[in-house]
């Protein structure tokens, strides 16, 4: 399947001002979860398909899903050989999506499409997860296989567009045919909310972010400009939401004001303190919750030593290592509550969570 190509930020020097005078620009809701991607393994197409999308499709009718840059498997797969954090959205496929209704698509577009969507997992807005029912998946966009010159983006990711991706009102009307319109919510597909259809002129820095369609009480991460005409999707993120992300991940190397922080935004990671915490749960027999983190950040960070000490050593940034360990905790309290969540959502041990996925 193609990987979706990345979506620059609206001051990015990829994109033309003239972007925002097109007359067809329509914003949608940009929402916070991870990427995912399906198609429909149709054996009258088989030619048009990647390998990879041969290999995990279990016969003629397979929904083959993925993440942002991997194919995963198939639908009808056992949720045991699939991650956890995608056993929602693969509950979907087999409850929400009408597969009958997106084969009898192919034929009008001269072969198979991609569908793109939104897994709603819980990363850094917590839209209620555990509070109310959320659908599993948003659709934002569709692409023919007959559109597609190349899986993978080129080397500078942002000079690729999306050319050959279905217009806006295609799209939707595909998405309107392949949900299935009765699914439980938990494992509802739905399309993306579309906020607005602006003037020519737009100006993404005076926008008045509103709040999102799955939360009255939660506003949107930000929102996506779209303009089929010049065939470019723009975002624009709230800025709020870019602090509530470093909060939740970590700042970004270049972001640290301190020696300490440098090397907590550069050396603990998530995929650090997750396999900490499959250590303690799977290797040690230790019960999964916020307490575990009493144990958790000391030894992340003998981890983080341990790993990468000689690069420690060269650093040109001096730090002193008891302030290394404060920040460590909070990454990883922060790292334990989205596995909590994500883990409750997906009805999945905490363990399952995105171990094949990193």
């Amino acid at each position: 399947m193609k990987v979706y190509p990345k979506i620059p930020r609206h001051d990015h020097p990829v994109v033309p001002l003239s972007f925002f005078d097109a007359p067809d620009l329509c914003l949608l809701e940009k929402y916070d979860g991870s990427s995912f991607r399906f198609t429909l393994y149709d054996d009258r197409y088989a030619d048009a398909y990647p390998d990879a999308v041969i290999e995990a499709a279990d016969g003629d009718g397979s929904l083959v899903f993925g993440t942002r840059r991997s194919t995963r498997g198939s639908h009808r797969d056992p949720l045991g050989d699939i991650d956890g954090a995608l056993h929602r959205a693969v509950r979907c496929l087999r409850e929400g999506i009408d597969a009958a209704a997106l084969r009898s698509a192919h034929d009008e577009f001269d072969g198979p499409l991609v569908v793109y969507a939104e897994n709603l997992v819980y990363s850094t807005l917590d839209y209620g997860y555990t509070e109310r029912e959320i659908p599993a998946l948003v659709g934002f966009d569709v692409l023919p296989y007959a559109a597609i010159e190349t899986m993978t983006p080129p080397g500078n990711p942002y000079a690729e567009t999306f050319e050959g991706f279905l217009a806006l009102e295609d799209a939707w009307q595909i998405f309107d045919r392949i949900r299935v319109a009765d699914a439980p919510t938990d494992a509802a597909f739905v399309p993306a909310r579309i906020v607005d259809r602006p003037d020519p002129g737009f100006d993404p820095e005076a926008y008045t972010f509103p709040t999102s369609s799955l939360a009255d009480d939660v506003r949107v991460e930000g929102a996506v400009v779209r303009s089929d005409e010049t065939n470019r999707r723009v975002k624009a993120v709230r800025e709020a939401f870019a602090e509530l992300n470093r909060e939740q991940f970590g700042q970004r190397p270049e972001e640290a004001e301190t020696g300490a922080e440098y090397v907590v935004a550069t050396y603990c990671t998530p995929a650090r303190i997750r396999t900490q915490v499959r250590e303690l749960l799977l290797e040690e027999g230790r019960e999964f919750g916020l307490h575990l983190n009493e144990e958790l950040y000391p030894r992340v960070v003998e981890d983080i030593w341990a790993e990468n000490w000689q690069e420690l050593m060269d650093l040109d940034e001096s730090f002193t290592p008891a302030d290394v360990y404060p920040l460590v905790a909070e990454r990883c309290i922060a790292e334990l509550r989205t596995m909590q969540t994500n883990a409750e959502l997906n009805e999945t041990d905490p363990a399952r969570l995105w171990e094949h996925l990193e």
